[in-house]
């Protein structure tokens, strides 16, 4: 098949929507499928991202480091290019993203099926009165005409997928999000005193949650140390803050770091999640799982399922500093055992791509019936 993914954002801009759509594009490529992917950043140009062909258009009006536009009359520039190419269909993700819409109408005017996918489990959570209320009137428009448009809707969540049902009336098929999969037969650590945050830098995340939780622990004599990792716009507020809860020497904030440094600082250890926004379901719950650590993590989207599934995850009911710690400090007394290697299995990505080339075979009949 020849198949373009639209989207806004792709690596190196890091994050659980670019991982994937790269994992998804990469996984595709790898069984023998033409794989395009059309985005936006403010480096335009074109590469070879494996075997995945990546065309990157320059973007315009960046708004918070998180939505940005493309160009006048791309929509026709797509369209044309779809026809020219002989993509047979289109794959969309996040329906506020202004990519997804312009995606959606030039696949209609090339007379292509778009497969949509959606990370998001509610509407933006922002402590900005004007985001907030400007994604919110983006979703009542142009969302709710992208997730009413679209051929096939597919959620990464049940919960992502009761959103797309309230906010537009449209039927989602739940669609996991995934990892790559762990080295077979590899030997783990086992420190569930290592905490370590993973996620953006940014409010609602977490990251000051999980440093007050963490002084806590070390003022009651728990001897935690632990690891914050992500960039974002609140990073140095960050460091600062460990430096007044006395954390210096304690936790490491470096900043971004490489996919493989995240495994391997999971190895082992517990996965602190905190986040209050609005997730789709995070690959760092299924990472720190495959790599023989726990977490404790407030009640997002997928952590009952893991948790009824076995493994080692611990659900904190009440978002407070205190009661996190309270959470991980019970956790410390009596770690759960880590998880068998044959949990993961269903949640990787060899599994995920072969369900969804499925998924567009399936479109593409229908398209011919």
């Amino acid at each position: 098949m020849r198949l373009a993914f639209i989207s806004n954002t792709y690596p190196p801009r890091s994050g659980g929507l670019e991982q994937h759509i790269q994992n998804l594009a990469r996984g595709l490529a790898e069984q023998g499928h033409t794989i395009y992917v059309l985005t936006i950043s403010d480096e335009p140009g074109r590469r070879m991202d494996g075997q995945v062909r990546v065309l990157t258009g320059r973007c315009h009006l960046p708004i918070a480091d998180v939505i940005s536009y493309p160009g006048l009359g791309t929509t026709g520039r797509l369209a044309a290019f779809l026809r020219a190419e002989g993509i047979q269909a289109v794959s969309t993700h996040t329906r506020f993203f202004p990519m997804s819409l312009i995606g959606l109408r030039a696949a209609r005017r090339a007379g292509l099926p778009t497969i949509h996918t959606e990370h998001g489990s509610g509407f933006v959570a922002s402590g900005s009165p004007l985001i907030a209320i400007g994604s919110r009137a983006v979703d009542l428009t142009a969302g709710r005409y992208v997730l009413r448009a679209a051929d096939r809707v597919l959620a990464v969540s049940p919960q992502a997928a009761q959103f797309v049902e309230r906010l537009s009336g449209a039927r989602a098929e739940v669609f996991y999000n995934a990892i790559t999969p762990p080295r077979p037969g590899a030997d783990h650590l086992d420190r569930p005193h290592h905490l370590v945050f993973v996620g953006r830098v940014v409010a609602g995340k977490g990251w000051d949650t999980f440093l007050e939780a963490m002084a806590a622990l070390r003022r009651s004599g728990v001897e935690v140390d632990g690891e914050l990792l992500g960039d974002g716009a609140d990073l140095g507020a960050a460091r600062r803050r460990a430096g007044e809860l006395g954390l210096s020497g304690v936790v490491s904030i470096p900043g971004r770091v490489s996919p493989d440094q995240v495994r391997a600082s999971l190895d082992g250890a517990t996965l602190v999640n905190p986040t209050v926004l609005s997730e789709g379901f995070q690959t760092t719950l299924l990472e720190t799982i495959a790599e023989g650590g726990r977490v404790v993590t407030f009640d997002v989207p997928g952590a009952q399922l893991l948790a009824d599934s076995g493994a080692p995850v611990v659900i904190c009911r009440r978002h407070s500093p205190a009661a996190l710690a309270e959470s991980i400090r019970a956790l410390i007394a009596a770690p759960p055992a880590a998880a068998d290697p044959e949990l993961i299995a269903p949640w990787t990505w060899p599994v995920r791509t072969g369900q969804y080339a499925r998924i567009v075979q399936e479109v593409l009949a229908g398209r011919a019936g």
